[in-house]
């Protein structure tokens, strides 16, 4: 016994064996089922339309799960294997809606972010700035409540899970989950050089582009990131 065979008998049950029977002109064709329980199989009965269909539903959910699509200019690296799964993508300045909780006294409102780079590693969003069009210079933290210098909190965000696992979709998926939570607190040290609060209301009402000379430079490099 092989070892991918020692790995699919420990993750995987056998359920039902199908059977194929046909004369020798292959001019007939009869197809049995025969469920398998606790690794004997069971009588043969007749496979039924309703059996095939459920089996071609399964595996086009499975195939639905597997990573597959174009691939964006904007995403930088992927990996889709399971428990490996880590996707990097960045973002140029634009305007987007924030939304604050009560207790900043910062009304939601459109913001222009500086250029931003998205990490997800596993179920864990990371967010990171720079400047001008090239993440592959120096980044700064993200200048933003609930971002730490290694994860984002998402608080009360939720979303469906992603039906088809495209690479559009794990992008708008993740910045979805960032963008529609509510910032409410920093995580660690203030994000930029001056106060938090007060830049980000100026630029509410101004609709200023965001200061890059508030931004805090940091260790951490794209190359060390995708690694």
């Amino acid at each position: 016994m092989n070892e991918l065979t020692k790995q699919l008998s420990t993750m995987l049950v056998p359920e039902m064996a199908i059977i194929v029977y046909s004369d020798d002109n292959r001019t007939n064709l009869y197809l049995e089922r025969r469920d398998i329980r606790n690794g004997n199989m069971g009588a043969g009965k007749p496979l039924t339309e309703e059996c095939i269909k459920d089996i071609a539903d399964l595996a086009l959910n499975r195939a639905s799960k597997e990573l597959h699509g174009i691939i964006p200019p904007n995403m930088l690296y992927a990996d889709g294997r399971k428990g490996y799964e880590k996707f990097v993508w960045y973002e140029k300045p634009q305007k987007k809606m924030h939304y604050f909780r009560k207790n900043l006294d910062i009304p939601n409102g459109t913001l222009c972010t500086p250029s931003l780079l998205y990490v997800v590693e596993r179920d864990v969003l990371s967010l990171y700035a720079f400047c001008g069009d090239n993440p592959d210079s120096q980044l700064y933290q993200a200048p933003y409540f609930n971002v730490s210098s290694s994860y984002a909190c998402l608080g009360n965000s939720k979303l469906p899970e992603i039906e088809e696992m495209t690479y559009q979709n794990i992008i708008a998926y993740w910045e979805k989950m960032f963008w529609q939570s509510e910032f409410s607190h920093i995580l660690g040290t203030n994000p930029i050089k001056s106060n938090l609060a007060l830049v980000t209301k100026k630029l509410i009402n101004t609709g200023e582009p965001f200061p890059e000379s508030e931004l805090i430079p940091i260790k951490l490099t794209l190359k060390k990131i995708i690694g």
